[in-house]
């Protein structure tokens, strides 16, 4: 993957604190980027010659890692064989009605299936409003009701929360979230 730059540039000097040289990171890149005082980063010098030499200095921050507690509903579901298209239908209609952030489906022992449904505010496209535990509890139940009035045996349901991480967030849509997910988000850079 190549590097992609950001639209916006500031141009700064370079000061003198004591015996180092420091440069101002401009508040809308700290926003943009989630900067926080004291956090670790590599500079590395860089330089190319063309006509004329060139010079530059990269700040890497790392890699941007987002831990989300997001609530899931699992359910162990028996679909024989021959209802697994049909099961597959019903968790699609589902996740069009109930938008999880996230829907896993796995084949356990014999003819019993998972399904998850994360109710997350990260979605791979957006940041959404986070979901409070009667509106994840009133969702379970609905879902459950949906799964047996569709000829399915819920075996066990489960509300619980997960820990999510996600490592593909740019940091400008958590800064840039219109809904307040900061209690249920931590994130860092990873160098």
């Amino acid at each position: 993957m190549s590097w992609v730059e950001d639209t916006v540039t500031f141009r700064g000097a370079i000061r003198r604190s004591g015996n180092s040289l420091v440069i101002t990171i401009p508040a809308e890149l700290g926003q943009r980027f989630l900067l926080r005082e004291g956090q670790e980063l590599v500079i590395y010098g860089l330089s190319r010659r063309g006509p004329e030499f060139e010079g530059a200095l990269q700040v890497y921050l790392g890699y941007f890692v987002v831990h989300e507690k997001a609530p899931a509903v699992i359910f162990k579901i028996k679909a024989p064989g021959d209802k697994l298209e049909q099961l597959q239908k019903v968790v699609n209609e589902l996740e069009g009605k109930y938008l999880p952030s996230a829907v896993n489906v796995r084949k356990l022992e014999g003819d019993l299936i998972e399904v998850e449904l994360l109710f997350g505010a990260i979605t791979p496209n957006a940041i959404r409003r986070v979901r409070s535990e009667e509106e994840v509890s009133a969702a379970a139940a609905e879902i459950e009701f949906k799964l047996v009035s569709s000829g399915f045996e819920v075996v066990e349901k489960r509300i619980t929360e997960k820990i999510v991480e996600w490592r593909n967030v740019d940091p400008a849509r958590l800064s840039k979230a219109s809904y307040k997910v900061s209690e249920v988000v931590r994130w860092r850079w990873e160098i």
